[in-house]
């Protein structure tokens, strides 16, 4: 792989600083499409049970807690 930066009239210059753009081989560009991708997919879409269990937990607890103070909102607005 190979960095490059785009000068001002258009053309590529390899760089080692900035990284514009990155000139890969044919055989690192067929790795990447094939292996890259499907490890991309599977990071992105993956089901974590951590996550789901701290996301429904925490739903859980937020809808019991604003039922509750809804209740003593109510019975305070009655009396």
């Amino acid at each position: 792989m190979q960095c490059v930066t785009v000068l001002q009239d258009g053309t590529l210059q390899a760089s080692n600083t900035a990284c514009d753009f990155v000139i890969v081989t044919q055989e690192e560009y067929l790795n990447l499409g094939m292996q890259g991708l499907a490890n991309l997919l599977t990071e992105l879409f993956a089901f974590d049970l951590a996550i789901f269990s701290f996301a429904s937990s925490s739903l859980a607890v937020a809808f019991i807690s604003f039922h509750g103070l809804g209740r003593i909102v109510r019975a305070m607005g009655k009396h």
